[in-house]
């Protein structure tokens, strides 16, 4: 599925760093299965990455590409609070300047997407994240691999910085981690505002400026 839409209007990619504390996730778990409940978000003017679905684990080839892949999450997921991942790089953009839209590649972004009660009210299953990212309503937590800042360094998206911030995980290398973060925190720390809906994820991998090849992977994602 195409979009008549450039990066810069949807996601327009600022620089940030938060670290957070491994913490157990709360008996109520429900892992994120890679299903055809996913969507692909693709750019005017730029080829789209290479996802690829399988159970619980996502693929991504990006090589001179970008788009995201996401999923819009059914009402019982809103009161998501936490979430923990695993990702994998083996090969890697080189460092970039995440706060230049020029020169942003990253590895990874793993998108954690937060809405109003009426907006929350308002969303059904076709509904597309792009319109979601352009809602003063809504604020996008991104947890990026890629960069070169140090982490717990915040910085505000310079096209949209009341609601798109990135929270940068790693620099870019290769590697395989796991994450555990705390959204209800990290939300209020990065934009000072209480977690209402937790409404959708995404995945993006972008490398059109560096023309590098990113091979990647998210897999064993758990919200509670």
């Amino acid at each position: 599925m195409s979009f008549p839409l450039s990066r810069r209007t949807v996601l327009s990619v600022g620089l940030g760093t938060l670290a957070t504390a491994a913490m157990p996730l709360a008996a109520r778990a429900s892992t994120i299965s890679f299903n055809s409940g996913w969507e692909h978000l693709k750019f005017r003017s730029l080829e789209p990455n290479t996802f690829n679905t399988a159970g619980n684990a996502l693929t991504v080839v990006a090589e001179g590409t970008s788009s995201i892949l996401y999923r819009i999450l059914p009402s019982d997921l809103f009161d998501s609070r936490r979430a923990e991942w695993t990702w994998r790089v083996d090969s890697s953009v080189p460092p970039s300047d995440l706060n230049d839209t020029d020169n942003d590649d990253r590895n990874l972004g793993v998108f954690f997407v937060n809405a109003s009660d009426d907006v929350a009210a308002r969303i059904r299953p076709g509904t597309g994240i792009s319109s979601l990212m352009r809602n003063r309503n809504v604020q996008v937590l991104m947890y990026t691999w890629g960069g070169n800042n140090p982490q717990g360094t915040v910085i505000p998206s310079p096209q949209a910085p009341g609601r798109l911030r990135n929270v940068v995980q790693r620099r870019p290398a290769t590697g395989q981690f796991r994450e555990s973060v705390d959204l209800a925190r990290d939300f209020q720390r990065v934009f000072g505002v209480e977690l209402r809906n937790l409404v959708a994820l995404a995945v993006s991998s972008n490398s059109e400026n560096s023309g590098s090849r990113v091979q990647a992977q998210v897999s064993e994602w758990v919200l509670g």
